[in-house]
């Protein structure tokens, strides 16, 4: 009888011995410091059209009635003439590609002319008055100098009759189409350079200054995470002049480091000046920002268990197997720890290390380089050797897939909706659109994985009202 107890009780501890539960020590819990600031460099395009009548209006207001006015007939040599050059019609601007414009000024030119001749030292003269139309035609390339002032290069390009000049005195008529014409010869330059004058008055600088100023306050991005979107512009550049229909295309772009501020809106600094301008070739249409997007780890236990759960793992042609009861997560630094609670052939918990990454073909969050973590490992080697190797590895791998195409797409939306046709003051709209996703930086924080996804597209800001 004593033999058959004794023998009874050390199966029962044998059987108590097979039970024991595995313990692995736990690694210690600590996360990652997530940056305030995500920064990216960027260009913010501005598409500045200024409408060719805006132009003409402007000259026309500031270029006077009178272009020229000659009141003596002893000037020029006695040539016995006075003209009075007054504009006919508004004038004309006409885009000729690139940078080149066409402008004709239609004038009205009244003359008084005659003889003035001696007799028995008697002045006798006679004089008739005339009017008669000319259009004065005009080429003229525009730029910017670096310092904002317009520039002009304006050449005469002829001149056409509308109705030539006739002056009769009693049966005679007065040659006076040629010599009227060599004083308009004369007189051109003096013309163009008036028209030079009024283009060179034409200053964007105020509206530029506008938008550079108007873009380095902050913009709320996304409610949910309260991020921020601060542009710090650092040098303006602009492409030679253009046409665009009737309009005058000013290609003009801010270099920018973008920054994207997680929490409290930031504080504005002070204003950067606007530098002098830089002449460029091309403009590049480039504008990043960071998304962010996180998913709670009881989402991501909620989907690993849906997969896993109540499933069997078989090891060594079906000797040993295994199920997933529960699962546990949480951060290690860089690494996201999944502690596994098994039953079966063994019981207890193993924890597992991986690092959470942007899969962009999926647009999912997955887990690459999937390990035991060091202490268990070390015991799983000495007690169930069979689950320490890379099966049961290879095998939890594809359950940590997390869609989050969702989440970037609602994100993605919400910064299109603030960024397009957001009106910054009365004359500054923006106009932003996002297309190309890459990944960015993963952050385990205490409340789950934080991802950072860096959205690629363009941001214009349009002037109202130039």
């Amino acid at each position: 009888m004593r033999i058959f107890v004794t023998c009874l009780l050390a199966l029962l501890v044998l059987a108590a011995c097979a039970r024991k539960p595995f313990l692995a020590t736990a690694p210690a819990a600590n996360y990652q410091s997530v940056p305030a600031t995500i920064k990216e460099r960027s260009v913010v395009n501005i598409p500045l059209e200024i409408p060719l009548m805006e132009i003409e209006q402007q000259i026309n207001s500031s270029l006077g009635n009178t272009l020229y006015e000659d009141n003596s007939m002893e000037d020029n040599g006695g040539d016995n003439l006075m003209l009075r050059v007054s504009k006919r019609q508004p004038v004309r601007i006409e885009a000729k590609g690139g940078n080149l414009f066409g402008i004709k000024v239609p004038v009205k030119i009244w003359a008084k002319a005659g003889y003035k001749v001696q007799v028995l030292g008697v002045p006798i003269g006679k004089y008739e008055e005339t009017e008669f139309e000319v259009d004065f035609n005009f080429l003229s390339r525009i730029s910017v100098n670096p310092d904002w002032k317009v520039n002009t290069s304006t050449t005469p390009n002829g001149y056409a009759w509308i109705s030539k000049p006739v002056v009769r005195i009693g049966f005679f008529e007065v040659p006076v189409t040629g010599i009227i014409e060599r004083i308009m010869d004369r007189e051109l330059p003096t013309v163009v350079q008036t028209v030079d004058k009024e283009i060179a008055k034409i200053d964007f600088r105020p509206q530029v200054e506008s938008v550079w100023n108007s873009i380095q306050s902050p913009m709320l991005i996304n409610q949910e995470y309260q991020a921020w979107l601060k542009v710090s512009p650092e040098t303006m550049m602009m492409t030679t002049i253009g046409t665009k229909g009737n309009n005058v295309r000013i290609g003009l772009g801010i270099n920018a480091e973008a920054q994207t501020f997680m929490g409290q809106k930031p504080e504005n600094t002070a204003l950067r000046p606007l530098p002098r301008l830089q002449i460029v070739e091309k403009l590049e249409e480039k504008f990043e920002v960071g998304l962010m997007t996180e998913i709670p780890f009881a989402e991501m236990r909620k989907i690993a268990m849906a997969q896993v759960g109540g499933k069997t793992y078989e090891f060594n042609d079906g000797k040993q197997k295994i199920n997933v009861l529960d699962m546990e997560l949480f951060g290690n630094g860089d690494n996201l720890v999944i502690g596994t609670t098994l039953s079966g052939s063994l019981e207890g918990k193993v924890y597992i290390k991986g690092k959470p990454y942007y899969d962009a073909a999926s647009r999912s969050l997955k887990m690459k380089d999937l390990d035991f973590d060091l202490d268990t490992k070390d015991k799983l080697l000495k007690t169930a050797n069979w689950l320490a190797h890379g099966k049961f590895l290879k095998m939890m791998e594809p359950y940590f897939s997390i869609p989050v195409a969702d989440q970037l797409e609602e994100a993605q939306k919400m910064i299109r909706s603030n960024l397009s046709g957001d009106a910054m003051n009365k004359k500054v709209k923006l106009n932003g659109n996002l297309t190309e996703l890459r990944p960015g930086p993963m952050y385990v924080i205490p409340a789950g994985i934080r991802a950072i996804i860096y959205a690629k597209g363009n941001l214009e800001v349009k002037l109202a009202g130039f």
